[in-house]
């Protein structure tokens, strides 16, 4: 992730995010748990940077709850783009 401005990372975290919806079935819905995982997901994301990573994401002022935010949003793409409903 050597992308240095915001919406590069977010566009970056939103892909892993959603190769990763791809891969498990159970984020094909929207309930509670699903949604308690999506933002598990993002805090791993977050956990598992590297020093780079860190360094870039506190240049850019990019926070926790931003890759919150956009695994949210992934999500949100992700169900539309599979026909599932966001209900």
């Amino acid at each position: 992730m050597a992308k240095q401005t915001v919406q590069a990372v977010k566009i970056e975290i939103q892909e892993l995010a959603i190769g990763n919806y791809k891969s498990y079935p159970q984020y094909e819905s929207s309930t509670p748990d699903t949604l308690i995982s999506v933002q598990e997901l993002a805090k791993g994301y977050w956990d598992c940077r590297d020093y780079k990573e860190v360094v870039r994401d506190e240049k850019l002022g990019i926070n926790l709850e931003d890759y919150q935010q956009w695994t949210k949003e992934a999500h949100s793409q992700f169900l539309k783009a599979s026909g599932h409903s966001l209900n």
